[in-house]
């Protein structure tokens, strides 16, 4: 059974849609602590041929190093960021080839009611991977028994181990701190295999393409059926080898 773990992301990029497809089970990291300035807060889009941050405001309720993921409220105090969002895209996206086709689904989800930063992330995902036909198995930590007892390595291998994983998929960024206990994963029979993602080239609104723009672009600019595949076009995995000593 392969599995993978990921922070709930807003407007995850396309290889953050791969890794899920490339699972069995995906498991939403809910439960250790909100990183200031974190991709579950804020993401790219495409505006007048530059990268555009959006961000989603986000109640400061407690102190930064009690803020865990799952306990994040959206700030709705000053504006209502959804708006914002939806104007923002309909002025940017109005003439990308797939705009008929993906904005009202698009809007739809943004538009949807949550007071938790991770419940609204993960009901963007979710939804998005139903129009996409990824079919992985969706989990959130917090609404498991597994209770989040060690950092980084370890707390990986003992997720997997709960859910009785086979094979571990990991984004690169997480190499380092998986090598250092790489032999823990031999020793109860997990492989650990590494996404190399390539990102591909498709056909993007304006004149110059920007990679690593969150999944609104594709959409909007090849509609569902060619997002599917273009995301899986950029698959590259490649299991860990063990040094010669």
């Amino acid at each position: 059974m392969k599995l993978a773990i990921m922070q709930p992301t807003f407007n995850p990029w396309i290889g953050y849609f791969d890794l899920i497809d490339s699972v069995d089970k995906i498991i939403f990291l809910d439960t250790v602590q909100l990183s200031q300035q974190s991709w579950q807060t804020r993401n790219k889009l495409k505006v007048q041929e530059k990268e555009f941050m959006f961000s989603i405001p986000i109640q400061k309720n407690k102190s930064k190093k009690d803020l865990l993921i799952k306990d994040v409220l959206i700030n709705f105090g000053q504006f209502d960021f959804r708006k914002k969002l939806v104007k923002t895209l309909d002025q940017n996206y109005k003439k990308s080839r797939f705009y008929d086709e993906v904005n009202n689904f698009i809007q739809s989800i943004i538009l949807h009611e949550a007071m938790h930063l991770s419940s609204y992330n993960i009901n963007i995902i979710k939804e998005i991977c139903v129009k996409l036909n990824f079919n992985t198995e969706i989990i959130v930590l917090s609404d498991t028994k597994f209770i989040t007892d060690s950092l980084k390595g370890e707390q990986v291998l003992n997720i997997c181990r709960f859910f009785n994983a086979t094979d571990y998929m990991s984004p690169l960024g997480s190499k380092n701190y998986l090598d250092a206990i790489i032999n823990e994963f031999k020793k109860n029979n997990i492989s650990v295999t590494y996404q190399h993602y390539q990102h591909p080239i498709y056909q993007q609104l304006g004149v110059n393409f920007l990679p690593y723009i969150g999944i609104f672009d594709l959409l909007y600019n090849e509609g569902f059926v060619n997002s599917s595949m273009i995301i899986k076009s950029g698959r590259v995995h490649n299991k860990y080898m063990k040094s010669k000593v």
